[in-house]
């Protein structure tokens, strides 16, 4: 008898672009999106919950920094990262392609690619899809269990495992994307000065951060988007005018904060904090003209009129009846 569980869709045999829905995608990292990975040190924060990243070499070549992420419910994206949409979208599948943290940094890195615009952020090469031996190897280094049970051998999966997998994700590998590994450190004067521009260039590809603090950035440069929302995407689309200025003034809030942090250090090197950001933080944002909502997504699709059709059909469930 077939099981009546609810499963997200498996990947093809020869890795694709991500996400599948229209908008930006990211390639992965080789032809079958797999590598020898050698780890070698964490980079991350102990209270990341999205994902870790780690220094690695990769077919014995780099160094890169590796961000391997956790697996989410649908049902979490759903009343989190989603909560704000006006309908609910017609499938399960939609919020993970959509809200998912690793699609949500695959969407973002490749409209920076597309519109030769990597030097926004720290540059992402591709994705992996992590085989059961690295997961193991990622689990036994972070916990020091010497012989952790494969996902696979469990017979239910509640989520209560080091990778978070429920019986939703079951045969599903581990994620990763391949980033530039930089220095962490302070930025400059002059690296901080670009901080507030290169966030308008981001919104005016219609790419929402998300997540603008201070501990996303490094060198001045975001390393960090899995709470990004880029066009086309319905957390941009379909929300209440309200709540995307409430989005708006909490992504420039956040690096305002962080110029005020980066201005109280002890430095002979010292950071200016930009007045005009300011001035959209106290009051003015009706001002702002970088809004990511206006941006012309149907320029890099193939078929632009089947990705109109497609979001205009069969992403809610009131217009897929």
């Amino acid at each position: 008898m077939a099981s009546s569980v609810f499963r997200l869709d498996r990947f093809p045999s020869l890795p694709t672009p991500l996400p599948r829905v229209p908008g930006p995608k990211l390639t992965p990292f080789t032809s079958d999106a797999q590598v020898h990975i050698e780890f070698v040190e964490f980079l991350g924060r102990e209270n990341d919950v999205d994902s870790l990243v780690w220094k690695v070499k990769i077919n014995g070549a780099g160094h890169f920094a590796l961000k391997v992420f956790y697996f989410r419910r649908w049902e979490f994206l759903r009343d989190n990262q989603a909560a704000n949409l006006t309908s609910p979208l017609a499938h399960p599948q939609l919020y993970v392609d959509y809200f998912d943290p690793f699609n949500c940094e695959c969407r973002a890195y490749d409209r920076l690619k597309d519109a030769k615009r990597e030097d926004l952020a720290v540059k992402a090469h591709g994705y992996l899809l992590i085989t059961p031996q690295q997961e193991a190897d990622l689990e036994r280094r972070v916990t020091g269990n010497p012989d952790p049970v494969p996902d696979a051998n469990v017979g239910q999966l509640t989520g209560h495992n080091f990778w978070n997998r429920y019986e939703q994700h079951r045969g599903l590998p581990v994620r990763a994307i391949v980033r530039e590994l930089v220095s962490n450190n302070y930025p400059t004067s002059a690296q901080a000065g670009c901080m507030w521009p290169d966030l308008q260039d981001l919104h005016s590809l219609g790419i929402l951060v998300g997540d603008t603090h201070g501990g996303n950035y490094l060198g001045g440069k975001l390393v960090d988007f899995s709470r990004s929302l880029t066009m086309y995407h319905p957390g941009l689309h379909y929300i209440f005018e309200r709540t995307l200025r409430e989005l708006m003034l909490n992504e420039l809030q956040h690096l305002l904060d962080h110029y005020y942090f980066l201005t109280n250090l002890s430095s002979d090197d010292k950071i200016a904090v930009p007045q005009d950001l300011e001035a959209f933080c106290s009051g003015d944002l009706d001002r702002y003209q970088n809004l990511p909502i206006t941006y012309d997504w149907l320029q890099w699709e193939e078929d632009p009129a089947a990705a109109v059709a497609y979001v205009e059909q069969a992403l809610f469930k009131e217009e897929a009846q």
